[in-house]
């Protein structure tokens, strides 16, 4: 398999590049479904590549606006539709992008700022008095705060958005035309820290592009498919598998927690999902529980017996064979990474 390409794909030079093809190649099709829920009422809100992309430039220029151009902004909270406008806004024409570990505590969160000269941040509404306890003590660089909640009395992402589409009917064209140095440092992620505290480490647009590329050869990943966003996108196989998946103008859902995987499998009807060795683990595991509940275990462990032997003559029975089990993820699952 080294260095064989099995899909004919398009390459790019940069993200911007990139986010640019996908917006406009895919320009409606839905990027994200947003889940919205009160009490037992639930709606779901389309989101186009169309809209996507232009949500991304009004960003971008608002920020070039307010004069963050060049600076290192941060981001910090769940996986959710702001996260990604921040992340590919900044990184596509007005500074360095610095993803953040939402579980970091306080002191944790401080020095990660402090490290990467941090001077703005997109946060979540629960985290402005954190962030502003770490501004007051004056002791990092960060001076700004943008909520992606609509926060009153200090900017947001929904009042950024509307303030840069103003400024890009008026012809302000500074983000639109803004050139990317792909060798240039784009963004700044930090280490897991396993066995120390977490270090710095510098990416640029042709690092996280040349991912994107080798990925989509090798993979069957179509505009038809749905991606649940499992991995935090402060983790950079979250945030580039996400990358990977609007290359190819795929639809793209938020899980509703840990405990609602199997429930959001099914929900969305999700085809490919980036996760990590435990998650699948722990996903067999409830299976293999349901199938002993069932009294079913000596059919499925004779059915993959069967199915084996099989496939070694080019035979794949295993959908018909394992029909009830992919029934339960309703047989839309095709691949995982």
């Amino acid at each position: 398999m080294k260095n064989k390409i099995l899909y004919e794909t398009k390459e790019f030079q940069d993200l911007k590049e990139m986010i640019n093809y996908a917006c406009k190649e895919f320009s409606k099709n839905t990027a994200f479904v947003i889940k919205h829920q009160e009490g037992k009422k639930v709606s779901y809100q389309d989101i186009s590549y169309e809209r996507l992309g232009k949500e991304i430039n009004a960003l971008g220029t608002a920020l070039i606006d307010l004069g963050y151009q060049g600076k290192r902004i941060a981001v910090i909270g769940k996986n959710r539709y702001e996260w990604i406008l921040a992340y590919t806004s900044v990184i596509n024409g007005v500074g360095v992008i610095v993803p953040l570990d939402k579980g970091l505590p306080e002191e944790e969160i401080e020095m990660s700022i402090k490290k990467a000269k941090v001077e703005v941040i997109f946060c979540e509404e629960n985290y402005i008095d954190t962030i502003n306890k770490i501004i007051d003590k004056g002791e990092t660089s960060l001076k700004e705060v943008i909520s992606m909640d609509e926060t009153a009395g200090i900017d947001n992402v929904k009042d950024l958005i509307k303030k840069g589409e103003d400024l890009i009917n008026h012809g302000d064209r500074r983000y639109l035309d803004a050139k990317i140095n792909a060798e240039e440092m784009a963004t700044i992620v930090f280490t897991s820290g396993t066995t120390s505290l977490s270090k710095a480490v510098m990416l640029s647009h042709k690092n996280i592009v040349s991912n994107i590329n080798s990925m989509t050869k090798v993979e069957l990943l179509l505009e038809t498919d749905t991606n649940i966003a499992f991995l935090p996108y402060h983790h950079t196989f979250g945030s580039t598998g996400q990358l990977v998946y609007l290359s190819k103008g795929m639809r793209n859902v938020f899980c509703d927690g840990l405990r609602h995987i199997q429930e959001n499998l099914k929900e969305y009807h999700v085809t490919v999902f980036i996760c990590v060795p435990l998650l699948i683990e722990s996903m067999y595991k409830k299976i293999e529980a349901a199938i002993e509940k069932k009294g079913k275990t000596n059919a499925v462990k004779l059915g993959k017996i069967l199915t084996k032997v099989l496939l070694k003559f080019g035979i794949d029975i295993r959908r018909k064979v394992f029909k009830e089990v992919l029934d339960e993820l309703r047989r839309r699952i095709k691949i995982y990474s």
